[in-house]
């Protein structure tokens, strides 16, 4: 393909070159897969100049009749717009048309924030998927997004400057930027491991997706379906402001104004960096002890993977006493929903 007229360019050619020449090599090619499996279905044999923005509304309509989350109609649509800049980048088609987004931040946070107890009863839950313990560990303590989380690894942490850097090496930052943030007491112990490739991971490979394990301990947890794994970012953002950390701490955990990232590369070595927002996470971690850790039956277990440290380890700090509660039972006081 050479300078293709858009009228006269099947858009299945765009999205199967699309495939075949960058997609399956991706990270994250079964997402990928499944959303050009979607274009496909919907657009059939229509030709790139189809496109119009009339059209484009009809599919996000066929999307959502389906049941799909704006968050996820957006992939979907980010996936078919990668496809024609790529095809227009390589000179296969002569321009492309402007393709819509339906993101809607809403999807995202709107997700339900937790209380202490609920915490709990999710990381009780997810003990029994080390790799979604983990996952849960450091977004509690990191406020990270989820495949921020997923791509953390070792070279990313330094026990000497206790830091993380939630951005790797050689990735380009995005608006969705990757902040450095202060290694947490609490989550220090979890992060001890140098031979893996990434922390979270299924028996020495990294996982490409936390949504089924995490739906599946938001079930055993008694939580409400809308739980999400960005539920995590958001109960620590809103436990931060409560406890009364001043606002841009709280931002520079989460990866916001982009005014402040400039002096991020020599702020991050201050002893105060975001000193506040670490010292909240640790005091909630404490309180999460108190409140629930008395409420043990004596019948512990150790985790079943090396991420977690053992129960009573030097360093393994209180959770680790948390999550090997087995049959916990709430006071009667405190209420399951």
């Amino acid at each position: 393909m050479r300078d293709q007229k858009p009228g006269e360019t099947p858009l299945a050619a765009i999205l199967v070159r699309y495939w075949e020449g960058h997609a399956k090599k991706m990270r994250s090619s079964v997402q990928a897969k499944i959303a050009l499996a979607l274009w496909n279905e919907h657009w059939g044999n229509a030709v790139v100049s189809d496109l119009t923005v009339a059209r484009q509304e009809a599919f996000v309509g066929w999307l959502k009749d389906r049941g799909y989350k704006n968050a996820y109609v957006s992939r979907v649509l980010s996936v078919g717009r990668a496809a024609l800049n790529r095809a227009w980048k390589r000179q296969e088609i002569a321009s492309v048309p402007f393709v819509m987004d339906e993101r809607d931040r809403s999807d995202q946070e709107q997700a339900p924030v937790l209380n202490m107890y609920q915490v709990f009863r999710l990381l009780t839950a997810a003990r029994e998927q080390p790799h979604l313990f983990i996952f849960c560990m450091i977004g509690l303590n990191t406020l990270a997004r989820p495949d921020a989380i997923l791509d953390l690894a070792p070279p990313q942490v330094s026990r000497t400057d206790r830091l993380i850097e939630l951005n790797p090496a050689g990735r380009r930052q995005t608006k969705k930027h990757r902040p450095v943030v202060p290694l947490t007491t609490t989550l220090a112990p979890y992060l001890q491991a140098v031979d893996v490739i990434r922390y979270v991971n299924w028996f020495g490979k990294p996982v490409r997706s936390i949504k089924r394990s995490f739906a599946a301990a938001v079930k055993a947890a008694r939580l409400p379906k809308d739980v999400t794994p960005y539920s995590l970012r958001h109960t620590m953002a809103t436990e931060l402001r409560r406890r009364g950390v001043p606002q841009w701490e709280v931002e520079g955990f989460l990866g916001h104004k982009a005014a402040g990232r400039v002096t991020e590369s020599y702020a991050k070595y201050s002893p105060h960096y975001l000193s506040q927002a670490v010292q909240a996470i640790d005091s909630y971690f404490a309180e999460l002890e108190a409140k629930f850790g008395n409420q043990a039956d004596g019948s512990m277990s150790q985790p079943r993977a090396s991420c977690v440290p053992p129960i009573g380890s030097p360093g393994s700090g209180s959770l680790a006493v948390l999550v090997g509660v087995r049959g916990f039972e709430p006071p009667a006081s405190t209420s399951r929903t």
